[in-house]
């Protein structure tokens, strides 16, 4: 016997096209790592406020990527020794982290950087195959 209620029936796993698209997007969030990895071997130790506002503005996901999600990576890779960080308590207001790349780190980021390299090749495959299954 079938169930029906909230969730079930018809209506089940039917969401409107923007929907499915932000749920698929927000599953890039993975890309939170190359892209902090990337900014912080692009110069200067990094404040975490700096690498939120560089990760949105690189656009590797279409939703904005949170605080606590960039806290977490950097935590992640402070205690793999792909970054460090030191207190800043220079200037007014509260101290503050900065964050370096160390050599573990750019090698991490080399990895990432072969990953994506081959990710995309193969995703603009599967685009062009499946566009034309559906008659795009």
């Amino acid at each position: 016997m079938r169930r029906t209620g909230p969730g079930r029936g018809k209506g089940r796993g039917r969401m409107r096209a923007a929907q499915m698209e932000e749920m698929v997007a927000a599953r890039l969030s993975r890309l939170v790592e190359p892209a902090v990895l990337y900014l912080l071997g692009e110069g200067e130790a990094a404040h975490g406020y700096d690498l939120i506002t560089g990760v949105n503005e690189m656009g590797m996901t279409d939703t904005a990527v949170d605080a606590g999600a960039i806290y977490r990576c950097l935590r992640s890779l402070e205690e793999e020794g792909a970054v460090v960080s030191t207190w800043d308590t220079a200037g007014g207001g509260p101290a503050r982290r900065n964050y370096e790349l160390t050599p573990v780190g750019k090698a991490r980021l080399q990895s990432w950087v072969q990953v994506i390299d081959r990710r995309a090749g193969a995703m603009k495959q599967f685009v062009k195959r499946a566009s034309k299954l559906l008659g795009k």
